[in-house]
């Protein structure tokens, strides 16, 4: 007999949709900062618009950005190990 395992919705949430308490804020705030003070911000949007299929990153919600920004973040964090 076959057994299934659901698991709630509110189970597991990837951390690149919400990331660990310690990847919140102010490193998230300073790549953001880094990225605008190298001047790559023309380059970040790029990104954007090409990983998301939009023309214009103004067309991306918040909560598609912030988490583009959180799974960089995160992929920084693994390099950097």
């Amino acid at each position: 007999m076959q057994q299934f395992f659901h698991r709630g919705p509110s189970t597991y949430v990837p951390e690149h949709v919400q990331p660990s308490a310690s990847e919140s804020g102010p490193n998230r705030i300073k790549l953001k900062a880094s990225i605008d003070a190298a001047n790559l911000t023309d380059m970040w949007d790029m990104i954007l618009t090409l990983d998301y299929g939009v023309s214009d990153v103004k067309d991306l919600s918040f909560e598609k950005r912030d988490e583009f920004l959180n799974v960089m973040s995160l992929l920084l964090k693994a390099f950097d190990k």
